[in-house]
């Protein structure tokens, strides 16, 4: 005959803790300590972020027809080329005083390098309606720029001035696609007048 399984209540769960409490308490209090030296032991890393918000042009596609169409991320990945070169971000590392700690053992080249990685650039993209076709499609509507350091100003203080130079090299790139673009409707203009002239 087989025995049949004796059903465990609460009791006897209770009475197995007791009996190895030993076993339980001990890798518990060790996980907390190993855990409260990680957490209090390891450097505080703040990081500071900006959300750019990307607008339309002013100017109604339909009145002026770009002869180069990009994507607005193809124009943040150009712009983030010009602003992140060697001596924006060098410039930027003498005045904020990044890296103090590897300055002597370390090159310049090397630190911008370090500090290209460190500043994160991500696209914000949302589903919107394309007004020209009236299709959804995705579009990309703002961008992020953080960086993270252990003094929570600095960090600040170097994310405010990679936005400053983003933006600053976009108001560059306008104005010279305004530049352009009033050039070409007084050449265009210059070529009606003739045309009526005749």
């Amino acid at each position: 005959m087989e025995e049949m399984e004796e059903i465990k209540g609460l009791g006897d769960y209770l009475s197995i803790l007791g009996r190895r409490k030993k076993q339980l308490i001990i890798p518990a209090i060790l996980i907390l300590i190993a855990s409260g030296l990680l957490a209090f032991g390891l450097p505080s890393i703040y990081q500071s972020k900006a959300t750019i918000l990307i607008e339309q042009q002013e100017i109604p596609a339909d009145l002026v027809r770009s002869t180069v169409t990009s994507y607005a991320g193809e124009r943040i990945q150009m712009i983030s080329q010009r602003v992140m070169t060697t001596d924006n971000l060098s410039k930027i590392i003498n005045d904020y005083g990044l890296y103090k700690d590897k300055r002597r053992t370390t090159s310049m080249s090397m630190l911008v390098e370090k500090m290209r990685k460190e500043v994160i650039l991500e696209m914000i993209s949302a589903d919107v309606v394309d007004p020209r076709s009236g299709r959804p499609t995705s579009a990309t509507i703002a961008f992020t720029l953080s960086f993270n350091n252990e003094n929570p100003r600095t960090s600040q203080k170097v994310t405010s001035e990679l936005v400053s130079l983003f933006l600053n090299a976009n108001l560059e790139r306008r104005t010279k696609s305004a530049i352009e673009t009033t050039g070409f409707l007084a050449t265009e203009s210059t070529k009606l007048e003739q045309r009526v002239a005749e």
